[in-house]
């Protein structure tokens, strides 16, 4: 298989963190700016997703009463596939449905460890299991690997086990599986040489025979797509040797020491078999010194009875290139269509384009490609379309995720990964609608598919990588903003991508729905009042945002708290800077008359300093308590415009209009003071 992607680079690899402390507006913008998520938002905290370089600067930028932290130690007990969450399959869980009351089966070449994954609880201790090969249930761990992607996916399906080495084996376990009541049948096998691809001949008609019962077959696209080569035959030069390329007759492949390859040719000639190919293999240049070390020589065509198809099995003794070589055993006969396939290492020229093999070609088989984690097609999953002529049948019809952890292996790649995942997914939209039939139930996975390459149908991933819709309003789980609750609408007020259905924040104020809604303001509006300051500002005015108190708390439902005709905004700017309240430079939002003496904000000339309206200003800047002709002298120098009044002098000295000062020491202040000194 091929290697995994690399990683990225750590610093831009999202870490998973908690936040204990108020997701304010303010909060929630700056972890968007980093490049982060709010994941969710529960009462012991909110869960972030921030890349790890940005870690830091949200950390400085938060309040000191706010705690970041990682998420508490913790020991996996069991493993599942990354591909339940990834393709819907856990919101269908987390509704209740785990597909149970539909039976699944898996027909595969071995369950080595099957007994360790049921112990491991990997696997549900009374599923069936069938050896049919005569050879005990072991061998490969691969199917043991696929019934856990399947089990993750449907952890409530029944599942019928077969072991299986043959077509008739086969055929003999789908028997049992349709007595058993199967709806879905997974089959993570490549079938070679039974026909020539185009969905006709003994395997697929196995597979037919499955859906004309009712049982829907979920079959692997292949992995063959550097490891296949498809032309018609064509012989230039008259030396009844396949020209590969110009002036070439053969192909290569590179072999390691004692590595094995097995290698098919069939030829598009099943229903006449009258011409004869034959596949040679040659350490060194066929023609130049090389020798065959491997051949296939089967009769077909007249006076021959065999299918036609050769193959041949070697295992090199030293590293290096070998010579792959087809034959025509007359000049007579006519050129047919052919294909190479290598059970091992890539071919030197190959074919991407039909690529797959057998079940997968079926018209009635739900073929699977396989696409990463990331959603990119694995450059090896074999490629569509069929062989048919005049025109292919469009395969594989969906992708499924590949290199999942299982119990088995932390990263079971390949399209014998991706296909359990739809089978399993199968058992979930069934369970989900029983009455559907199983064209029905093909086409509900393909129409949900998340299109993840070329747009449309594509050779690679057909319609899209699987995605469920288990709340069944008509948006996969990679489009819903609300997976869980059904929003044909998708309305999402505060552009979280979190739809206003299942959003308990819909305006992203800070404030709860459920606490707005009791307050009376718009949970759909920051500012339900308009004023400038946003809910939540006003509900938390007094350190408390999970409830709203009278006398507290800044009024959301009106603009002027106290009523004294200020703005609640305008009280906050008196210091030229709205949503703070600094005592000392902001007018209080709570009451009328900051200073307490005795003038409303509106109307006092210095609403933060105490007007005493006394006459007191000498000495000056240190009132003695008496009025005096002292008191008059610096009140004349202040009206004369000698000295200028300070905030000190304006609290004592301005005196008229009685009652309402106007903030201005004049001559009717002066005669005003002079009656106080009478």
């Amino acid at each position: 298989m091929d290697q995994a992607e690399k990683k990225p680079a750590f610093r831009t690899t999202p870490i998973t963190v908690i936040l204990e402390g108020d997701l304010n507006k303010v909060a929630a913008g700056l972890i968007k700016n980093l490049g982060g998520t709010v994941r969710f938002s529960t009462p012991s905290g909110h869960e972030l997703s921030i890349p790890a370089g940005k870690l830091q600067a949200l950390r400085n930028s938060l309040p000191d009463a706010s705690l970041l932290r990682l998420p508490y130690p913790h020991a996996a007990a069991q493993v599942t596939s990354q591909g339940v969450n990834l393709t819907g399959a856990l919101d269908m869980q987390t509704l209740g449905n785990g597909g149970a009351s539909v039976t699944i089966g898996i027909i595969d070449l071995g369950f080595a460890s099957l007994s360790a994954a049921q112990a491991a609880g990997e696997l549900p201790a009374d599923l069936t299991v069938t050896d049919y090969t005569g050879t005990g249930t072991g061998g490969t761990d691969h199917g043991t690997n696929v019934a856990q992607i399947v089990h993750d996916m449907a952890p409530n399906a029944r599942l019928f086990l077969a072991k299986i080495n043959s077509d008739t084996q086969m055929d003999a376990a789908l028997t049992a599986m349709q007595a058993a009541g199967v709806r879905i049948i997974n089959h993570s096998v490549a079938w070679y040489g039974a026909a020539f691809y185009d969905g006709t001949g003994p395997i697929c008609a196995i597979a037919e025979r499955a859906a004309t019962n009712g049982i829907l077959w979920v079959n692997a696209n292949g992995n063959d797509r550097y490891k296949h080569y498809l032309a018609t035959f064509s012989d230039t030069d008259g030396d009844l040797r396949h020209n590969f390329a110009t002036s070439q007759n053969y192909n290569t492949i590179a072999l390691n020491a004692n590595a094995t390859v097995t290698l098919i040719l069939n030829w598009d000639d099943y229903s006449s078999a009258k011409v004869n190919y034959d596949l040679f293999l040659y350490n060194g240049v066929p023609g130049a010194g090389g020798s065959i070390v491997a051949q296939s020589t089967n009769i077909q065509g007249p006076g021959g009875w065999l299918p036609p198809y050769e193959i041949i099995t070697y295992a090199a003794p030293a590293i290096g290139t070998y010579y792959i070589v087809v034959t025509k055993k007359t000049s007579n006969t006519a050129n047919k269509r052919l294909t190479i396939f290598s059970l091992g290492p890539n071919l030197g020229i190959k074919t991407n384009a039909s690529s797959i093999a057998q079940p997968a070609d079926g018209i009635a088989v739900l073929s699977v490609g396989a696409t990463s984690l990331s959603d990119v097609p694995e450059g090896f999953s074999s490629e569509g379309p069929t062989t048919n002529l005049p025109t292919p049948r469009l395969k594989p019809e969906i992708s499924g995720p590949d290199g999942v952890v299982t119990s088995l292996s932390p990263a079971f790649y390949g399209t014998s990964g991706a296909a359990p995942h739809v089978a399993g997914a199968a058992a979930l939209v069934l369970a989900q609608t029983p009455a559907l039939t199983t064209t029905q139930l093909r086409q509900a996975l393909i129409q949900t598919a998340n299109d993840v390459s070329t747009a449309g149908f594509d050779s690679r991933t057909g319609y899209g990588r699987l995605s469920l819709d288990a709340d069944q309003d008509n948006w996969n789980h990679d489009q819903d903003n609300c997976p869980l609750i059904a929003n044909a609408d998708q309305l999402d007020t505060d552009t979280d991508n979190q739809g206003d259905a299942c959003d308990a924040d819909d305006d992203n104020d800070g404030l709860a729905d459920a606490l707005e809604i009791q307050i009376g303001t718009n949970p759909l509006l920051a500012d339900t009042d308009g004023d400038g300051l946003s809910d939540y500002f006003e509900v938390a005015f007094d350190g408390n945002a999970a409830a709203y108190t009278v006398g507290a708390d800044l009024n959301p439902l009106a603009a002027d708290t106290d009523g004294d005709t200020l703005s609640d905004f305008a009280e906050l700017a008196y210091d030229g800077t709205p949503g703070a309240y600094l005592p000392g430079t902001d007018l209080n939002p709570l009451s009328t008359d900051t200073d307490a003496d005795g003038f409303p904000d509106n109307t006092d000339p210095s609403p933060l300093s105490f007007n005493y309206c006394d006459g007191d200003i000498a000495p000056l800047g240190h009132p003695d308590g008496v009025v005096n002709a002292a008191d008059y002298a610096l009140a004349l120098r202040i009206v004369l415009g000698e000295l200028a009044p300070s905030d000190l002098e304006l609290s004592h000295l301005d005196l008229y209009p009685v009652g309402a000062p106007d903030n201005v020491i004049d001559l009717a202040d002066l005669a005003l003071l002079l009656k106080l000194m009478q």
